[in-house]
């Protein structure tokens, strides 16, 4: 428990000191300025470390951390949202048709 507030007070400080411009600029293209254009980019960074660092369950919650964390750096990196979204949807379509073809590759072996 302690280790997983340590790393996600870690991250959510990286944000906001080291990250500074790369927050806001995040921030800046869904509209936020000021305190909040900092600290909801990284606030957001912060919960999402604190789901993942949990290592003894995961599940859907941890899934939509990872998507929040890929978000922000990819808005970070691109500064477009429109990409964003198209790598989100070849990326979760991806893994969708992998899923369903390892279903059913594991279905007809299990036939044989």
């Amino acid at each position: 428990m302690l280790g997983r507030v340590a790393a996600a007070l870690i991250a959510y400080l990286l944000c906001i000191f080291h990250f500074s411009d790369a927050m806001t600029s995040v921030a800046g293209l869904f509209g936020l300025t000021g305190f909040w254009a900092l600290f909801i980019p990284s606030a957001l960074v912060g919960l999402s470390v604190y789901r993942i660092a949990d290592l003894d369950s995961w599940g859907v919650p941890d899934a939509a951390a990872f998507l929040v964390l890929g978000g922000i750096f990819m808005l970070a990196l691109t500064g477009d949202p429109r990409a964003t979204a198209l790598e989100f949807v070849k990326g979760v379509s991806g893994f969708g048709l992998m899923g369903i073809l390892a279903g059913l590759t594991m279905r007809n072996r299990r036939a044989a």
